[in-house]
């Protein structure tokens, strides 16, 4: 924390109050759906407009983020989010469901366009980036855990509602609300690096300027001559067609990774519920200590990255949660079953993480706007698939195939990142050797 910028140590400081909030609602919300009657097909449905609305708002949610900076877009989209959690507890009827999911889905996108992009806007260098990502989400998950441990004592202390979760709705988007404010009011307004250095550059004598310009005109045709070849390179590199191909590129390996993400993580609770029959307060334990295996998985995923670089990093993590996947699809005794779900839980965070950080960090500045958005709808089309697909799964009580589907994908996923992602990444160090 202590080499970090200040308006990175704040956003850490930060996030306490939206993991804890994330915690809570993710625990309690399929939970409070089933207790009022809904079926998981019902759960599938609702998962999927949310994100398929994410998909939707994204790039507009991008284009709007230059208009509103990123710091007003996150802290309105925490406080969105929180309108959508407080709706999940207020209401009953389908539709009304339907409307809190999309407020949710609204908030959510423009935390999305917004949040890693000012966090790196925040950092000194790519060095810092990726140690700010790496803290960041490590904070995320412990205090996710923390919400989530909360999430199954709450409904026993707080009483009152249709179902014993709707006051921890209420909670959740307390924390979030606070979060979102605080964040308002601390954050630091933001100066990326590159108006700094048109501001410094602007910040020049007449007489300087005059004496450069100069100097400038008597080299221009010899710089000309020399710069010629080098400058079409440049362009034919940095060509629209060789961005959208890159772009296109990096968000088809994000929608893979929404894929895998989504025939699981929304029914972790239901999975544990039906099919190793458990109480609300062991599911509740369980994926409380899953958020201190994000956490470690979360610190540990850049220590990897150093240690064995990068692509044998990307390949380790691709083949381990491959495997522990498909593994989870067997039968197996509860407590094999259980530290193996744990373990999964850790190896995708670090696979999901990195994927975020290099790819993002691969970006130039000037797309990243542009990214962003496209990074969420790809993330959300794939998530929004999966999800339908694993309600509709769910709902024929088979709780095994969407680990057998999630694994595929990711192996899917290994051989599109060898092909398309690996020279994309490889890009930038040549082009530093040359």
């Amino acid at each position: 924390m202590g080499g970090l910028s200040p308006g990175v140590r704040i956003f850490v400081m930060t996030e306490c109050l939206f993991g804890v909030g994330i915690g809570l609602f993710s625990l309690v919300l399929n939970l409070h759906l089933l207790d009022l009657g809904y079926d998981e097909g019902f759960i599938g449905r609702l998962t999927s407009i949310g994100s398929l609305a994410m998909g939707l708002l994204s790039l507009p949610a991008g284009l709007a983020v230059r208009v509103v900076g990123r710091k007003g877009m996150l802290a309105s989209g925490m406080l969105c989010v929180a309108l959508g959690m407080a709706g999940f507890g207020a209401v009953t009827a389908p539709w009304a469901m339907y409307v809190s999911q999309l407020l949710w889905s609204v908030g959510m996108t423009a935390i999305v366009v917004s949040e890693i992009q000012l966090v790196f806007q925040y950092c000194r260098d790519k060095q810092e980036e990726r140690r700010a990502y790496a803290v960041l989400f490590a904070a995320f998950t412990l205090f996710t855990g923390a919400g989530t441990l909360l999430g199954g004592l709450l409904p026993r202390w707080l009483q009152g509602g249709v179902t014993p979760y709707e006051p921890v709705f209420y909670a959740a988007a307390g924390s979030l609300a606070l979060g979102g404010v605080l964040r308002a009011l601390l954050l630091p307004s933001v100066t990326s690096a590159s108006e700094r250095e048109q501001t410094a550059a602007a910040a020049v004598s007449p007489e300087q300027a005059a004496a450069e310009g100069a100097a400038v005109h008597a080299a221009a045709a010899l710089e000309q001559a020399k710069s010629g070849a080098a400058a079409e390179r440049r362009q034919a590199k940095s060509g629209a067609g060789s961005r959208i191909s890159m772009l296109a590129s990096l968000s088809a390996m994000i929608f893979l990774s929404g894929l895998a993400l989504g025939f699981l993580n929304n029914y972790l609770n239901i999975i544990l519920k039906y099919r190793l029959d458990w109480p609300d307060s062991s599911i509740s334990i369980v994926l409380s200590i899953a958020g201190v295996f994000l956490f470690a998985g979360s610190l540990l995923a850049p220590m990897l990255l150093e240690r064995v670089g990068t692509h044998q990093a990307f390949g380790l993590l691709f083949i381990g949660n491959a495997a522990v996947v498909l593994l989870l699809a067997w039968a197996l005794p509860p407590m094999l079953f259980t530290v193996l779900l744990l373990l999964r839980g850790g190896l995708f965070i670090m696979w999901n993480n990195q994927l975020d950080s290099e790819l993002m960090s691969a970006v130039p500045e000037e797309d990243r706007n542009l990214y962003a958005g496209l990074r969420t709808i790809a993330r959300s089309g794939g998530t929004a698939i999966a999800a339908y697909a694993a309600g509709w799964i769910l709902a024929g009580s088979n709780y095994t195939l969407p680990f057998v589907w999630s694994g595929v994908t990711i192996l899917i996923g290994f051989v599109f990142y060898m092909v398309r992602i690996r020279p994309i990444l490889d890009k930038p160090k040549s082009a530093a050797e040359t």
